[in-house]
């Protein structure tokens, strides 16, 4: 385990969604990855760049397809899948199914427009 699930839920209660990826950031001791493989599980940072897009600043993914342009991942905050590009995304942490499903249902989620 790169997380300590029982400390990480403990902290998250009744913090903003900033706080929470912050401390996950913080307490996280696997490798940080720069392309995702596909069907592994990750969470990270996104800025999209897109003027007027809606979405989510802090997604938890089920990697998808890999391209030149970035990648996809079902979006378990959106409940579907969407694309990330390269340049608007930082390190992914890779976490295991078990550390995802919890960490998935955890208040990270911080929906913005571009």
């Amino acid at each position: 385990m790169t997380l300590d699930l029982n400390d990480i839920e403990y902290k998250m209660i009744g913090r903003s969604p900033e706080q929470n990826m912050s401390l996950l950031y913080g307490r996280y001791s696997g490798p940080t990855i720069i392309v995702p493989e596909p069907n592994k599980y990750y969470v990270f940072v996104y800025n999209a760049k897109t003027k007027g897009l809606e979405y989510d600043q802090h997604p938890a993914i089920i990697s998808g397809s890999i391209f030149s342009w970035g990648f996809t991942g079902y979006n378990v905050h959106w409940e579907e899948i969407r694309r990330y590009t390269w340049k608007e995304t930082s390190n992914l942490l890779e976490l295991s199914q078990g550390e995802f499903e919890v960490v998935s249902k955890l208040p990270l989620a911080r929906f913005k427009t571009a």
